[in-house]
């Protein structure tokens, strides 16, 4: 893309291998950082995961005690290991701070480095599970539902990037960098909106209300797949409106207590009224009216969606099993590189080189 890259010669070393590191490092890379990541622990990614999140990162094969000389010359470390796993490899992030009190470390775990639950381990499922997360998805009255693919380990990296950054500029500002610690649990947790802090307030537990919907809030079944509508009070004249449906023009459909007694009546004609429109022109009508409309979007449908292509989201990256297109950049205003993908330890000699003045 452009060269005016905003992380442009700022050094980060990855190490664990895991999702959430290489998620939250993937978006400094994009952004100019020179990212390096030791490939000494095992790979932990899958084929389609390295294509996605290993772009733009150099790669290298050290032991422990090059690995540390290069903590040491990084301004940001990023790791996913177990609660004390660097402190057992000579990479205690207290001493590492002691001897370089601007470096920023950034530990990602499934339940943060202290308390009872700090060495539980956790899976995707479990980390979300934990942090509230699934009391939101699902019918009420049955078994939650699992979020899709890894989003919980996503977050998490996430919330990383984010937070190293912020702790980044703090020690440029004032020279005292931190290590943070930041778990799983924690950032799903964050994600409750009001429920959570109204349980703390309360000091009552919260009740599990699953994935609530009523007859402007909710997803309904259309001609190529499915679309709804997400209508508070100020928004539900304009989308009755726009139905341009006699069953749907009452007067009473404006009072949110008569929507409430008769939720399921006004459901079902909201359903029928969705029943033979197509994604796109309902995407149009909400645009034009201004009423919240949403589609769910297959991978084929983001791969095509203009938007999408407009902003430059999607990178193309070369694999060994050919060109891949993977999500890019996450928002307008910076320069972004698509980067190239390495092969694990390609970069040790060079790295070496650049950070320690020093070849293997």
């Amino acid at each position: 893309m452009g060269e005016d890259l905003p992380l442009a010669g700022t050094r980060v070393l990855e190490i664990g291998g895991g999702l959430p590191a290489a998620f939250a490092t993937r978006w400094l890379a994009g952004f100019g950082a020179d990212v390096v990541r030791s490939d000494a622990a095992p790979e932990g990614l899958g084929r389609d995961e390295q294509a996605a999140l290993l772009p733009g990162k150099r790669r290298v094969g050290v032991g422990d005690e090059k690995l540390r000389e290069l903590a040491l010359a990084a301004e940001i470390v990023v790791e996913d290991g177990a609660p004390g796993a660097l402190a057992a490899r000579g990479l205690d992030p207290r001493e590492l701070r002691r001897e370089k009190r601007a470096l920023v470390i950034v530990s990602l775990t499934p339940f943060g480095q202290t308390g009872p639950a700090a060495h539980w381990r956790a899976a995707n499922l479990t980390a979300h599970a934990a942090g509230g997360i699934l009391s939101l998805t699902g019918i009420a009255s049955r078994p939650p539902l699992q979020n899709g693919y890894s989003q919980a380990w996503m977050l998490l990296g996430l919330n990383g990037s984010s937070a190293a950054l912020a702790a980044y500029y703090g020690s440029l500002a004032h020279g005292e960098g931190d290590w943070l610690d930041i778990s799983a649990q924690e950032c799903a947790a964050g994600m409750l909106e009001y429920y959570g802090p109204r349980a703390a307030f309360d000091n009552t537990p919260a009740v599990r209300l699953g994935n609530r919907v009523n007859c402007l809030w909710g997803i309904f079944p259309v001609a190529d797949g499915f679309a709804g509508v997400c209508a508070l009070q100020r928004q539900a004249p304009a989308f009755l409106n726009m139905t341009q449906d006699p069953e749907l023009s009452d007067p009473r459909l404006l009072e949110p207590a008569y929507r409430l007694s008769n939720d399921a009546q006004i459901g079902d004609r909201v359903a029928r009224w969705f029943r033979d429109k197509k994604k796109l022109d309902l995407l149009a009508m909400g645009e034009s009216n201004k009423v919240p409309m949403g589609a769910v979007m297959t991978p084929l449908d983001l791969l095509a969606n203009a938007s999408l292509e407009e902003r430059g989201f999607f990178d193309a990256v070369q694999t060994p099993a050919g060109e891949a297109r993977i999500p890019g950049r996450p928002y307008l205003g910076m320069d972004w590189r698509a980067g190239e993908l390495h092969a694990p330890a390609a970069d040790t000699e060079a790295v070496l080189a650049d950070w320690l003045g020093a070849a293997s």
